[in-house]
């Protein structure tokens, strides 16, 4: 035990003084005269030694409450178990977690308004002109200052539950780049969180002796969730009245068996299906709903579980696109096709242009879906470079060769899409013998491959010369392994090439009951569809349409509560579109020119990692602080003011001190009036 003043000395000699000379008087004067007989009888006789023993016993009493008196105003003290008492200015950072796990409920009482309450104990035990910092998931930039206590109470007023989700060891380093700023060596970092194994990444802290960490777990009565994970469409391209597949995966992280988890798909806010899933503990479960698509452009999904007390993932909002038309450039070279006119012109799910090389619009190009370069005979430099550029941009370009070409020119193009090389030009025989039902392609085009399926056959064929770094993909293969149709990726777009003209004197391949749906997924099918689905928080990014510069090309999102320009870099014929951390809500966000001319609608969900309310134990924690030297504080339940003034200056003992001088002043007032 350690006294914080010397003068506890002096005080003690004070109070042995009196005590001194009231001894020597009592010894010395041991006869009282009456100058009365009478006042002799009625005074009580009382033997010595009971007499002796009351005075020494109230003595005692005056004694040590005099002397319990004097060591609380010396304010002793036993020293905290490292044996360092902290004195001088402190630099403190306190970390609030306040994800979306943090609703969940200690008895009647959110978590994060539990952690705010620890928090605020936590200012309360250090000095009101040390150096404070609140720290919450959302990272703002005015929680990276040092402030006084009054306004680290303002800022934890202003701590609210919030879609971002950090790691414990990205709070950690934002706590200690903040600590650093400060010139006090005494360096605290608090952090309060109910430590979920998906954000506790404990073993990724390192070691540091300069600052002392605590950790406070808070402990939920929430044991079950059920979410929507993700969901996605079977079919690349959607088509207007046509029934579409929606896979879906719904996840239980609860101990227990859910049986009959009602779903809802809403399909712009209306009800398309519902269905019942039983899903097991710990497991996740996928279901396929079908729907009927019944307009055209921007469609808004929804899907809907009812679940309790955690809610925020019960939703899942997703957009699709469904073009009314896909529109079809075809660019004859010597002469026209009257499959290909056949197939695109009497359909109405295209719209379809018919050009000539020589009056082709080279700033056209990128408005249609696909284009078809129907058997040209050469190819000139800028023509090359136009449909290099469209297919880069995202475009599909169908290159249908002519037997009598001018093949260095082909080549030339070919060369700069990355593609194999036109040779020569065999006449003979050749059976197809192989397709590659596996390539999306083919996606809903066979329900089922026959052995005596009829497949093309052709009497000439280009013979290509393969690339060491090409990207071929043969669709179709003759006997010999030679490929009558090939796809090539370059870029963002697909570059397709046909080995055989559609000349029904050659191959009876347009003749052929695949020819139709093939050329059909060659127009429909993207590689750069946009997602179905954003998660807030997780810096996503979405390519829009560049149209130009000016004010008017400008995109801007716009949501239920707010209006804003995001973040956003024209790259070619795209705008790359970065919303950031601004987005905070689930739910259907507008992409926008404001011309109007130009629009997307988004999905954005909260971010699933929270979902997942598994905790780590005492031991798991224990054994990590342990590494890093952190102390761990597990009674929440006590005032943590108090637990934080004896870790930081030692157990104070003047409340025991003035307690028992009071009971040593009662003791004395019940020997004088009891003990006769």
């Amino acid at each position: 035990m350690s006294f914080l003043y010397p003068s506890f000395l002096w005080a003690l000699l004070a109070i042995s003084i009196p005590v001194i000379v009231h001894l020597f008087n009592f010894r010395r004067f041991k006869t009282v005269y009456f100058p009365s007989i009478r006042f002799l009888k009625e005074v009580q006789q009382q033997t010595r030694s009971t007499s002796q023993l009351k005075h020494l016993l109230v003595l005692m009493a005056r004694i040590l409450t005099l002397l319990f008196l004097v060591a609380a105003f010396a304010q002793p003290f036993i020293k905290p178990i490292d044996g360092v008492v902290n004195t001088g200015k402190k630099a403190i950072s306190v970390y609030i977690d306040n994800s979306f796990s943090m609703n969940a409920r200690s008895g009647d009482v959110p978590l994060v308004e539990l952690a705010k309450r620890k928090a605020r104990e936590i200012a309360s035990a250090y000095s009101p002109d040390d150096e404070f910092q609140l720290l919450s998931n959302d990272f703002e930039g005015k929680q990276q200052r040092l402030v006084n206590r009054t306004q680290f109470f303002q800022f934890l007023e202003e701590v609210k539950p919030s879609p971002a989700s950090r790691t414990i060891s990205q709070v950690i380093s934002r706590e200690k780049e903040s600590l650093a700023r400060s010139q006090s060596e005494q360096k605290f970092i608090y952090i309060i969180s109910d430590f979920q194994k998906s954000t506790s990444d404990l073993q990724n802290i390192p070691i540091d002796s300069n600052t002392k960490v605590y950790f406070i777990p808070l402990k939920s009565s929430a044991q079950k969730n059920v979410t929507v994970d993700s969901c996605w469409l079977e079919a690349p391209v959607q088509m207007v009245n046509q029934p579409a597949k929606l896979h879906l995966k719904i996840t239980n992280y609860g101990g227990e068996d859910i049986a009959d988890e009602r779903i809802t798909l809403r399909i712009n806010d209306e009800i398309k299906t519902i269905a019942d899933l039983n899903i097991a503990a710990n497991s996740s479960a996928e279901d396929t709903l079908v729907f009927n698509i019944t307009q055209s452009g921007w469609n808004k999904g929804e899907l809907q579980v009812s679940d309790f007390p955690v809610s925020f993932d019960d939703s899942y909002f997703f957009t699709f696109n469904v073009k009314p038309l896909a529109s079809v450039l075809i660019v004859n070279g010597t002469s026209t096709n009257p499959f290909l006119d056949a197939l695109f012109s009497n359909n109405n799910l295209f719209a379809t242009t018919t050009s000539s090389l020589n009056q082709l619009n080279y700033s056209s190009l990128k408005s249609y879906d696909c284009i078809i370069l129907n058997q040209p005979s050469v190819i000139s430099s800028g023509l090359k470079d136009a449909f290099s550029q469209y297919v880069s941009g995202g475009g599909n370009l169908l290159l249908v060769p002519d037997p009598n070409c001018n093949l260095q020119s082909v080549n030339d193009f070919l060369l700069s899409l990355n593609a194999d090389e036109l040779q020569q030009w065999i006449k003979q025989n050749r059976q197809v013998t192989t397709i590659n039902t596996r390539m999306n392609l083919f996606a809903d085009v066979f329900s089922k491959l026959k052995g005596n399926m009829a497949l093309p056959k052709t009497s000439g064929f280009f013979l290509l010369k393969q690339r060491t770094q090409s990207s071929a993909e043969a669709l179709m293969k003759f006997n010999d392994g030679n490929s009558l149709f090939t796809r090539y990726t370059s870029g963002k777009g697909n570059f397709y090439i046909s080995s055989v003209p559609f000349d029904k004197s050659v191959t009876d391949f347009p003749l052929n009951p695949i020819f139709a749906p093939l050329l059909f997924k060659v127009v429909v099918l993207k590689n750069s569809n946009p997602s179905l689905a954003y998660s807030i928080g997780a810096n996503s990014f979405f390519e829009a349409e560049n149209m130009g510069e000016g004010e008017k090309e400008i995109y801007r999102i716009k949501g239920n509560n707010r209006e804003f320009i995001p973040a956003q870099r024209p790259i070619g014929n795209q705008v790359l579109v970065n919303f950031g951390n601004e987005i905070r809500d689930a739910g259907f966000y507008d992409l926008f020119r404001s011309d109007t001319s130009n629009q997307y609608w988004l999905g954005f969900n909260f971010n699933r990692k929270e979902s997942n309310l598994a905790l780590l134990n005492a031991e798991e924690i224990n054994v990590q602080a342990k590494r890093i030297k952190a102390q761990v504080i597990s009674d929440v339940d006590a005032d943590i003011s108090v637990l934080v003034s004896e870790m930081n200056r030692g157990i104070a003992l003047w409340k025991y001190c003035i307690l028992l001088s009071l009971i040593f002043l009662a003791a004395e007032v019940l020997l004088l009036r009891f003990l006769k």
